[in-house]
């Protein structure tokens, strides 16, 4: 099939040009970059000229990108995707620009998980955990191996005071519903129990904790 420049399109608070190709969005170019490469609405592109834009325009623009955005912050290679895509890269473009920064291992996905649940850890229940990391892209193998990572730092760091993180996730959150566990009616223990559930929380770890918190005299 043909490829026909149906239209360049100015975009409101964005000084590139989205070129069009057959009524679709193909990429963007700066207004310099479209007189230079001749481009006009109505002109065929050939596999030639597109491969010369892409190889030597738009790769070099999508890598920079690419650190730009993470020297910013740590990111998946799923968001790294999504956001050049979303700059009007071609699809190999955004691939080859990120598996440029993989090389180098300024993407890493491992990393990227581990440092996530660090920080969050024992703020969310496992599965909470794994719906935001499978939402970053990263493969349930990646995030297995992350969250061991993790168990085994804590078990170094805490010793013999070590517990699961979710357990500490999981006396924060009641912490934050109630200031005497002990003090609950069944209805609202009943209550308190179903909203640690649904956020993954297992109903033996919620009567545990909440156990051991009453027997404690409400000490988290």
């Amino acid at each position: 099939m043909e490829q026909v420049i149906t239209a360049i399109e100015s975009v409101k608070g964005s000084r590139k040009r989205r070129i069009y190709v057959n009524d679709e969005w193909k990429f963007s170019l700066y207004p310099a970059q479209v007189r230079q490469y001749g481009i006009e609405e109505g002109m065929g592109l050939s596999g030639a000229l597109y491969e010369e834009i892409c190889r030597e325009t738009l790769l070099p623009q999508a890598k920079k990108r690419v650190l730009n955005l993470l020297i910013a912050k740590d990111r998946s290679r799923r968001e790294l995707l999504g956001k050049l895509s979303d700059d009007g890269y071609p699809e190999e473009v955004c691939t080859m620009a990120v598996e440029y920064a993989q090389g180098y291992h300024y993407v890493d996905d491992l990393r990227y998980a581990v440092t996530y649940l660090r920080a969050h850890g024992e703020e969310k229940s496992r599965i909470q955990l794994f719906m935001k990391l499978k939402e970053k892209g990263i493969p349930r193998e990646v995030a297995d191996e992350a969250f061991e990572t993790v168990r085994a730092e804590r078990m170094e760091l805490y010793g013999e005071e070590f517990e699961e993180a979710e357990i500490t996730a999981l006396r924060r959150q009641i912490a934050k519903k109630v200031k005497d566990p002990a003090a609950l009616s069944e209805k609202e223990a009943a209550k308190l129990m179903a909203s640690l559930a649904a956020k993954g929380f297992s109903l033996r770890d919620i009567r545990d904790v909440l156990g051991t918190v009453v027997l404690s005299g409400g000490e988290f």
